[in-house]
């Protein structure tokens, strides 16, 4: 059959000429967004001219909030971890795995407004930084590392509202009506706490933030109309008020539409993990309660104190930065953002909640197990000068990092052998095998932890994330859900 045209022009030409329409018209709304964005260029004026009421107003609040929540570690530790939502690599991660997932999905022009709605964030937020160039708070009492760049607009929450806003608009078409008025008010609520985040922490004055919500909103709207325009070019309308994009709802990227059970089994699936975390968790503290305790004056407890010495003779700056490096690998940082950029991959092919509930409870799993079993153990760290600095004193049994590990290159493994094609998908195994054992390696080095502690560790992380894999995830091979892609809109 020939392919559809419109107004006279094949569907393959039509949608060329449609992305170079969009194309111009995003230029043309960032050259526009100079000349819209009026909070945005109010609060520049205003700076500039040094308000009075405005200068009294930033200043009051950078003082009063500083010295509010100086005293308080625990107040300090919260917001540092609400900022990290803006920071610039959450806000890059979100954007390229919504990116991705679109693109898996096949919904190239929702891919195409969130990459570049994303790629003008880049230019915009230094752009404007490098133009007003104002200087950050100075406050009494700073409880952050005041960050080198200029203050004014706050890229934290002009990312923070982009990326929030971006994902929502997306999200809205396919989500239940009553469930829209949360989902905007959870948008709200993350985008106002970052920007008070940023003002708590001393960084930023209340007209930077201000700034960069003005014109994070801007640059959303103007992308949006743009792809709207985009959408009309093919007949494409609006239905209802909250579908911003006018997707519409039959056609809006939907998360799971495969339909299949989280849980294969449902209360028994649930069961089946309970009980081999239980036992994991009886096996690895009792073992640890036997090392170091009737072990401890045996060849095993040699065997711990020989590598620790090893370790400590063969110090060098090249080996310490390279154990530095490895050991980053299963760090907080790689394993959110490789566990979530796995679980939004799997969940784009497969078109299930299956696997994502497989990362969730492997990565969740393998850290209640390690807190749990760690204070059951009670072990002291090596009696060396170590490398590391914030560890808790009696918490060695097992390895933290190296169960992390084992448990994060696991579950890749594991995804991939499950929803993988061709032989090639074995080769995925490297990873686990390789760097699980590399991290153990460089929490030895570092004098974080015995030999036998990264030895449990490897076994915590690779026995539970078998366990979750043998539980949830399919056998069949090469074994891909949801059929072969949704059309684009």
């Amino acid at each position: 059959m020939a392919p559809s045209a419109v107004g006279g022009r094949p569907a393959g030409a039509s949608s060329t000429a449609g992305a170079g329409r969009f194309g111009v018209r995003a230029l043309l709304s960032g050259a526009a967004l100079l000349l819209g964005a009026v909070p945005f260029l109010l609060l520049w004026l205003l700076v500039q001219r040094s308000w009075s009421p405005l200068a009294a107003l930033d200043g009051d609040v950078a003082a009063d909030l500083n010295a509010a929540v100086s005293g308080s570690p625990a107040a300090v530790a919260a917001l540092r971890a609400v900022t990290r939502l803006g920071d610039t690599g959450t806000v890059v991660l979100a954007l390229v795995l919504a990116t991705v997932f679109l693109l898996v999905r096949q919904q190239r022009r929702l891919a195409v407004f969130t990459a570049t709605t994303g790629l003008g964030l880049t230019v915009l937020v230094p752009l404007t930084k490098a133009v007003v160039d104002r200087a950050r708070p100075v406050v009494d009492s700073p409880v952050v590392q005041t960050p080198s760049n200029a203050s004014f607009p706050s890229g934290h929450a002009m990312g923070s509202l982009v990326t929030a806003t971006v994902l929502l608009v997306l999200v809205l078409p396919a989500a239940r009506r009553r469930l829209r008025p949360w989902l905007v008010a959870a948008t709200a609520l993350v985008v106002v706490a970052v920007g008070a985040s940023r003002l708590a922490l001393g960084v930023h004055y209340v007209s930077d933030v201000l700034a960069g919500w003005a014109l994070g909103a801007s640059w959303v709207a103007l992308t949006a109309a743009a792809f709207r325009g985009w959408q009309h070019d093919r007949g494409v309308a609006a239905q209802e008020p909250l579908d911003p994009l006018a997707v519409a709802p039959d056609r809006a990227p939907r998360a799971a539409p495969s339909g299949e059970p989280v849980l294969p089994q449902g209360r028994a699936t649930a069961l089946r993990l309970l009980g081999a975390a239980v036992a994991l968790a009886a096996a690895l503290s009792a073992t640890g309660l036997l090392v170091t305790g009737a072990l401890g004056g045996t060849w095993l407890g040699r065997l711990d104190r020989s590598a620790t010495a090893w370790a400590l003779e063969a110090r060098s700056p090249a080996l310490t930065a390279a154990a530095d490096a490895v050991g980053r690998l299963s760090g907080t940082p790689a394993v959110v953002g490789l566990g979530l950029s796995l679980a939004v991959l799997a969940l784009a092919v497969t078109r299930s909640w299956r696997p994502v509930a497989f990362v969730v409870l492997a990565l969740g799993g393998e850290v209640l197990l390690y807190l749990l079993t760690s204070q059951l153990v009670g072990r002291a760290r090596p009696e060396v000068p170590d490398l590391t600095t914030g560890l808790p004193v009696a918490a060695a049994w097992p390895s933290g990092h190296a169960a992390a590990a084992a448990a994060l290159y696991g579950a890749v493994a594991a995804v991939h052998r499950a929803y993988g094609r061709g032989r090639g998908r074995w080769l995925v195994l490297v990873l686990p095998l390789v760097l699980a054992p590399a991290v153990g390696a460089s929490r030895v080095y570092v004098a974080a932890h015995h030999l036998t502690d990264v030895l449990a560790g490897l076994a915590l992380g690779g026995l539970w994330v078998l366990a979750c894999a043998l539980v949830l995830l399919p056998r069949a091979h090469g074994r891909r859900l949801g059929g072969s892609g949704q059309a684009a809109p």
